[in-house]
């Protein structure tokens, strides 16, 4: 479809879309103006799609074929990323809290009082400490803290926290099963014939 077709189709579409846009069915009449316009907009949306798929099938369909046969390749890349990402971080984090609790020691034996200040801070330098960053020849790693949500006992954490399925519980209202707090409810929606 050419731009000038596109421009064609747009300058019929628009007055009909917006008399759509601005009616209000308030009688008989009205409904029966409603199912032309419906009818003429989905007519429209049939030839636009038409038009539109006379291009974007053939591109998908090579777009499809493409990413399948990259597919493996990149879930395997995929999951060796994740991997040493994975591997990287808990080692990186055990060193962390290995440090700060050779820290805190310090400081509950200097309030005690079993460790001078000065004894503690010569203790706290001896620490070596944990790099951040870490290169090669070939690349750079950086760590920077992130807090992440981990759950100690989901029958702690308050209801408001949750969130709700909809489709899920929908699904299951529809087998029959009652739910509390929930209920069906039937609404009309149109379905246009063309």
């Amino acid at each position: 479809m050419t731009s000038q077709q596109l421009q064609t189709i747009s300058k019929k579409l628009s007055p009909i879309a917006q008399q759509a846009i601005t009616l209000k069915i308030k009688s008989d009449p009205d409904m029966k103006v409603a199912v032309e316009l419906l009818s003429k907009l989905n007519q429209f949306n049939d030839k636009i799609t038409e038009e539109r798929e006379k291009v974007t099938k053939p591109l998908n369909e090579a777009l499809k074929a493409e990413r399948a046969r990259w597919k493996p390749t990149e879930l395997q890349n995929e999951e060796a990323i994740s991997s040493i990402r994975s591997e990287m971080t808990r080692y990186q984090t055990a060193l962390i809290n290995q440090k700060k609790l050779g820290e805190q020691k310090i400081v509950d034996r200097v309030n005690k009082g079993t460790l001078t200040i000065t004894t503690a801070v010569k203790k706290i330098e001896a620490i070596i400490p944990v790099e951040k960053e870490h290169a090669t020849d070939v690349g750079l790693v950086q760590f920077r803290e992130t807090q992440i949500l981990k759950v100690t006992n989901i029958d702690l954490i308050p209801r408001e926290f949750f969130d709700l399925n909809e489709s899920n519980l929908l699904k299951n209202l529809k087998m029959g099963r009652t739910i509390p707090g929930a209920e069906m409810e039937t609404i009309q929606v149109p379905v246009n014939y063309r």
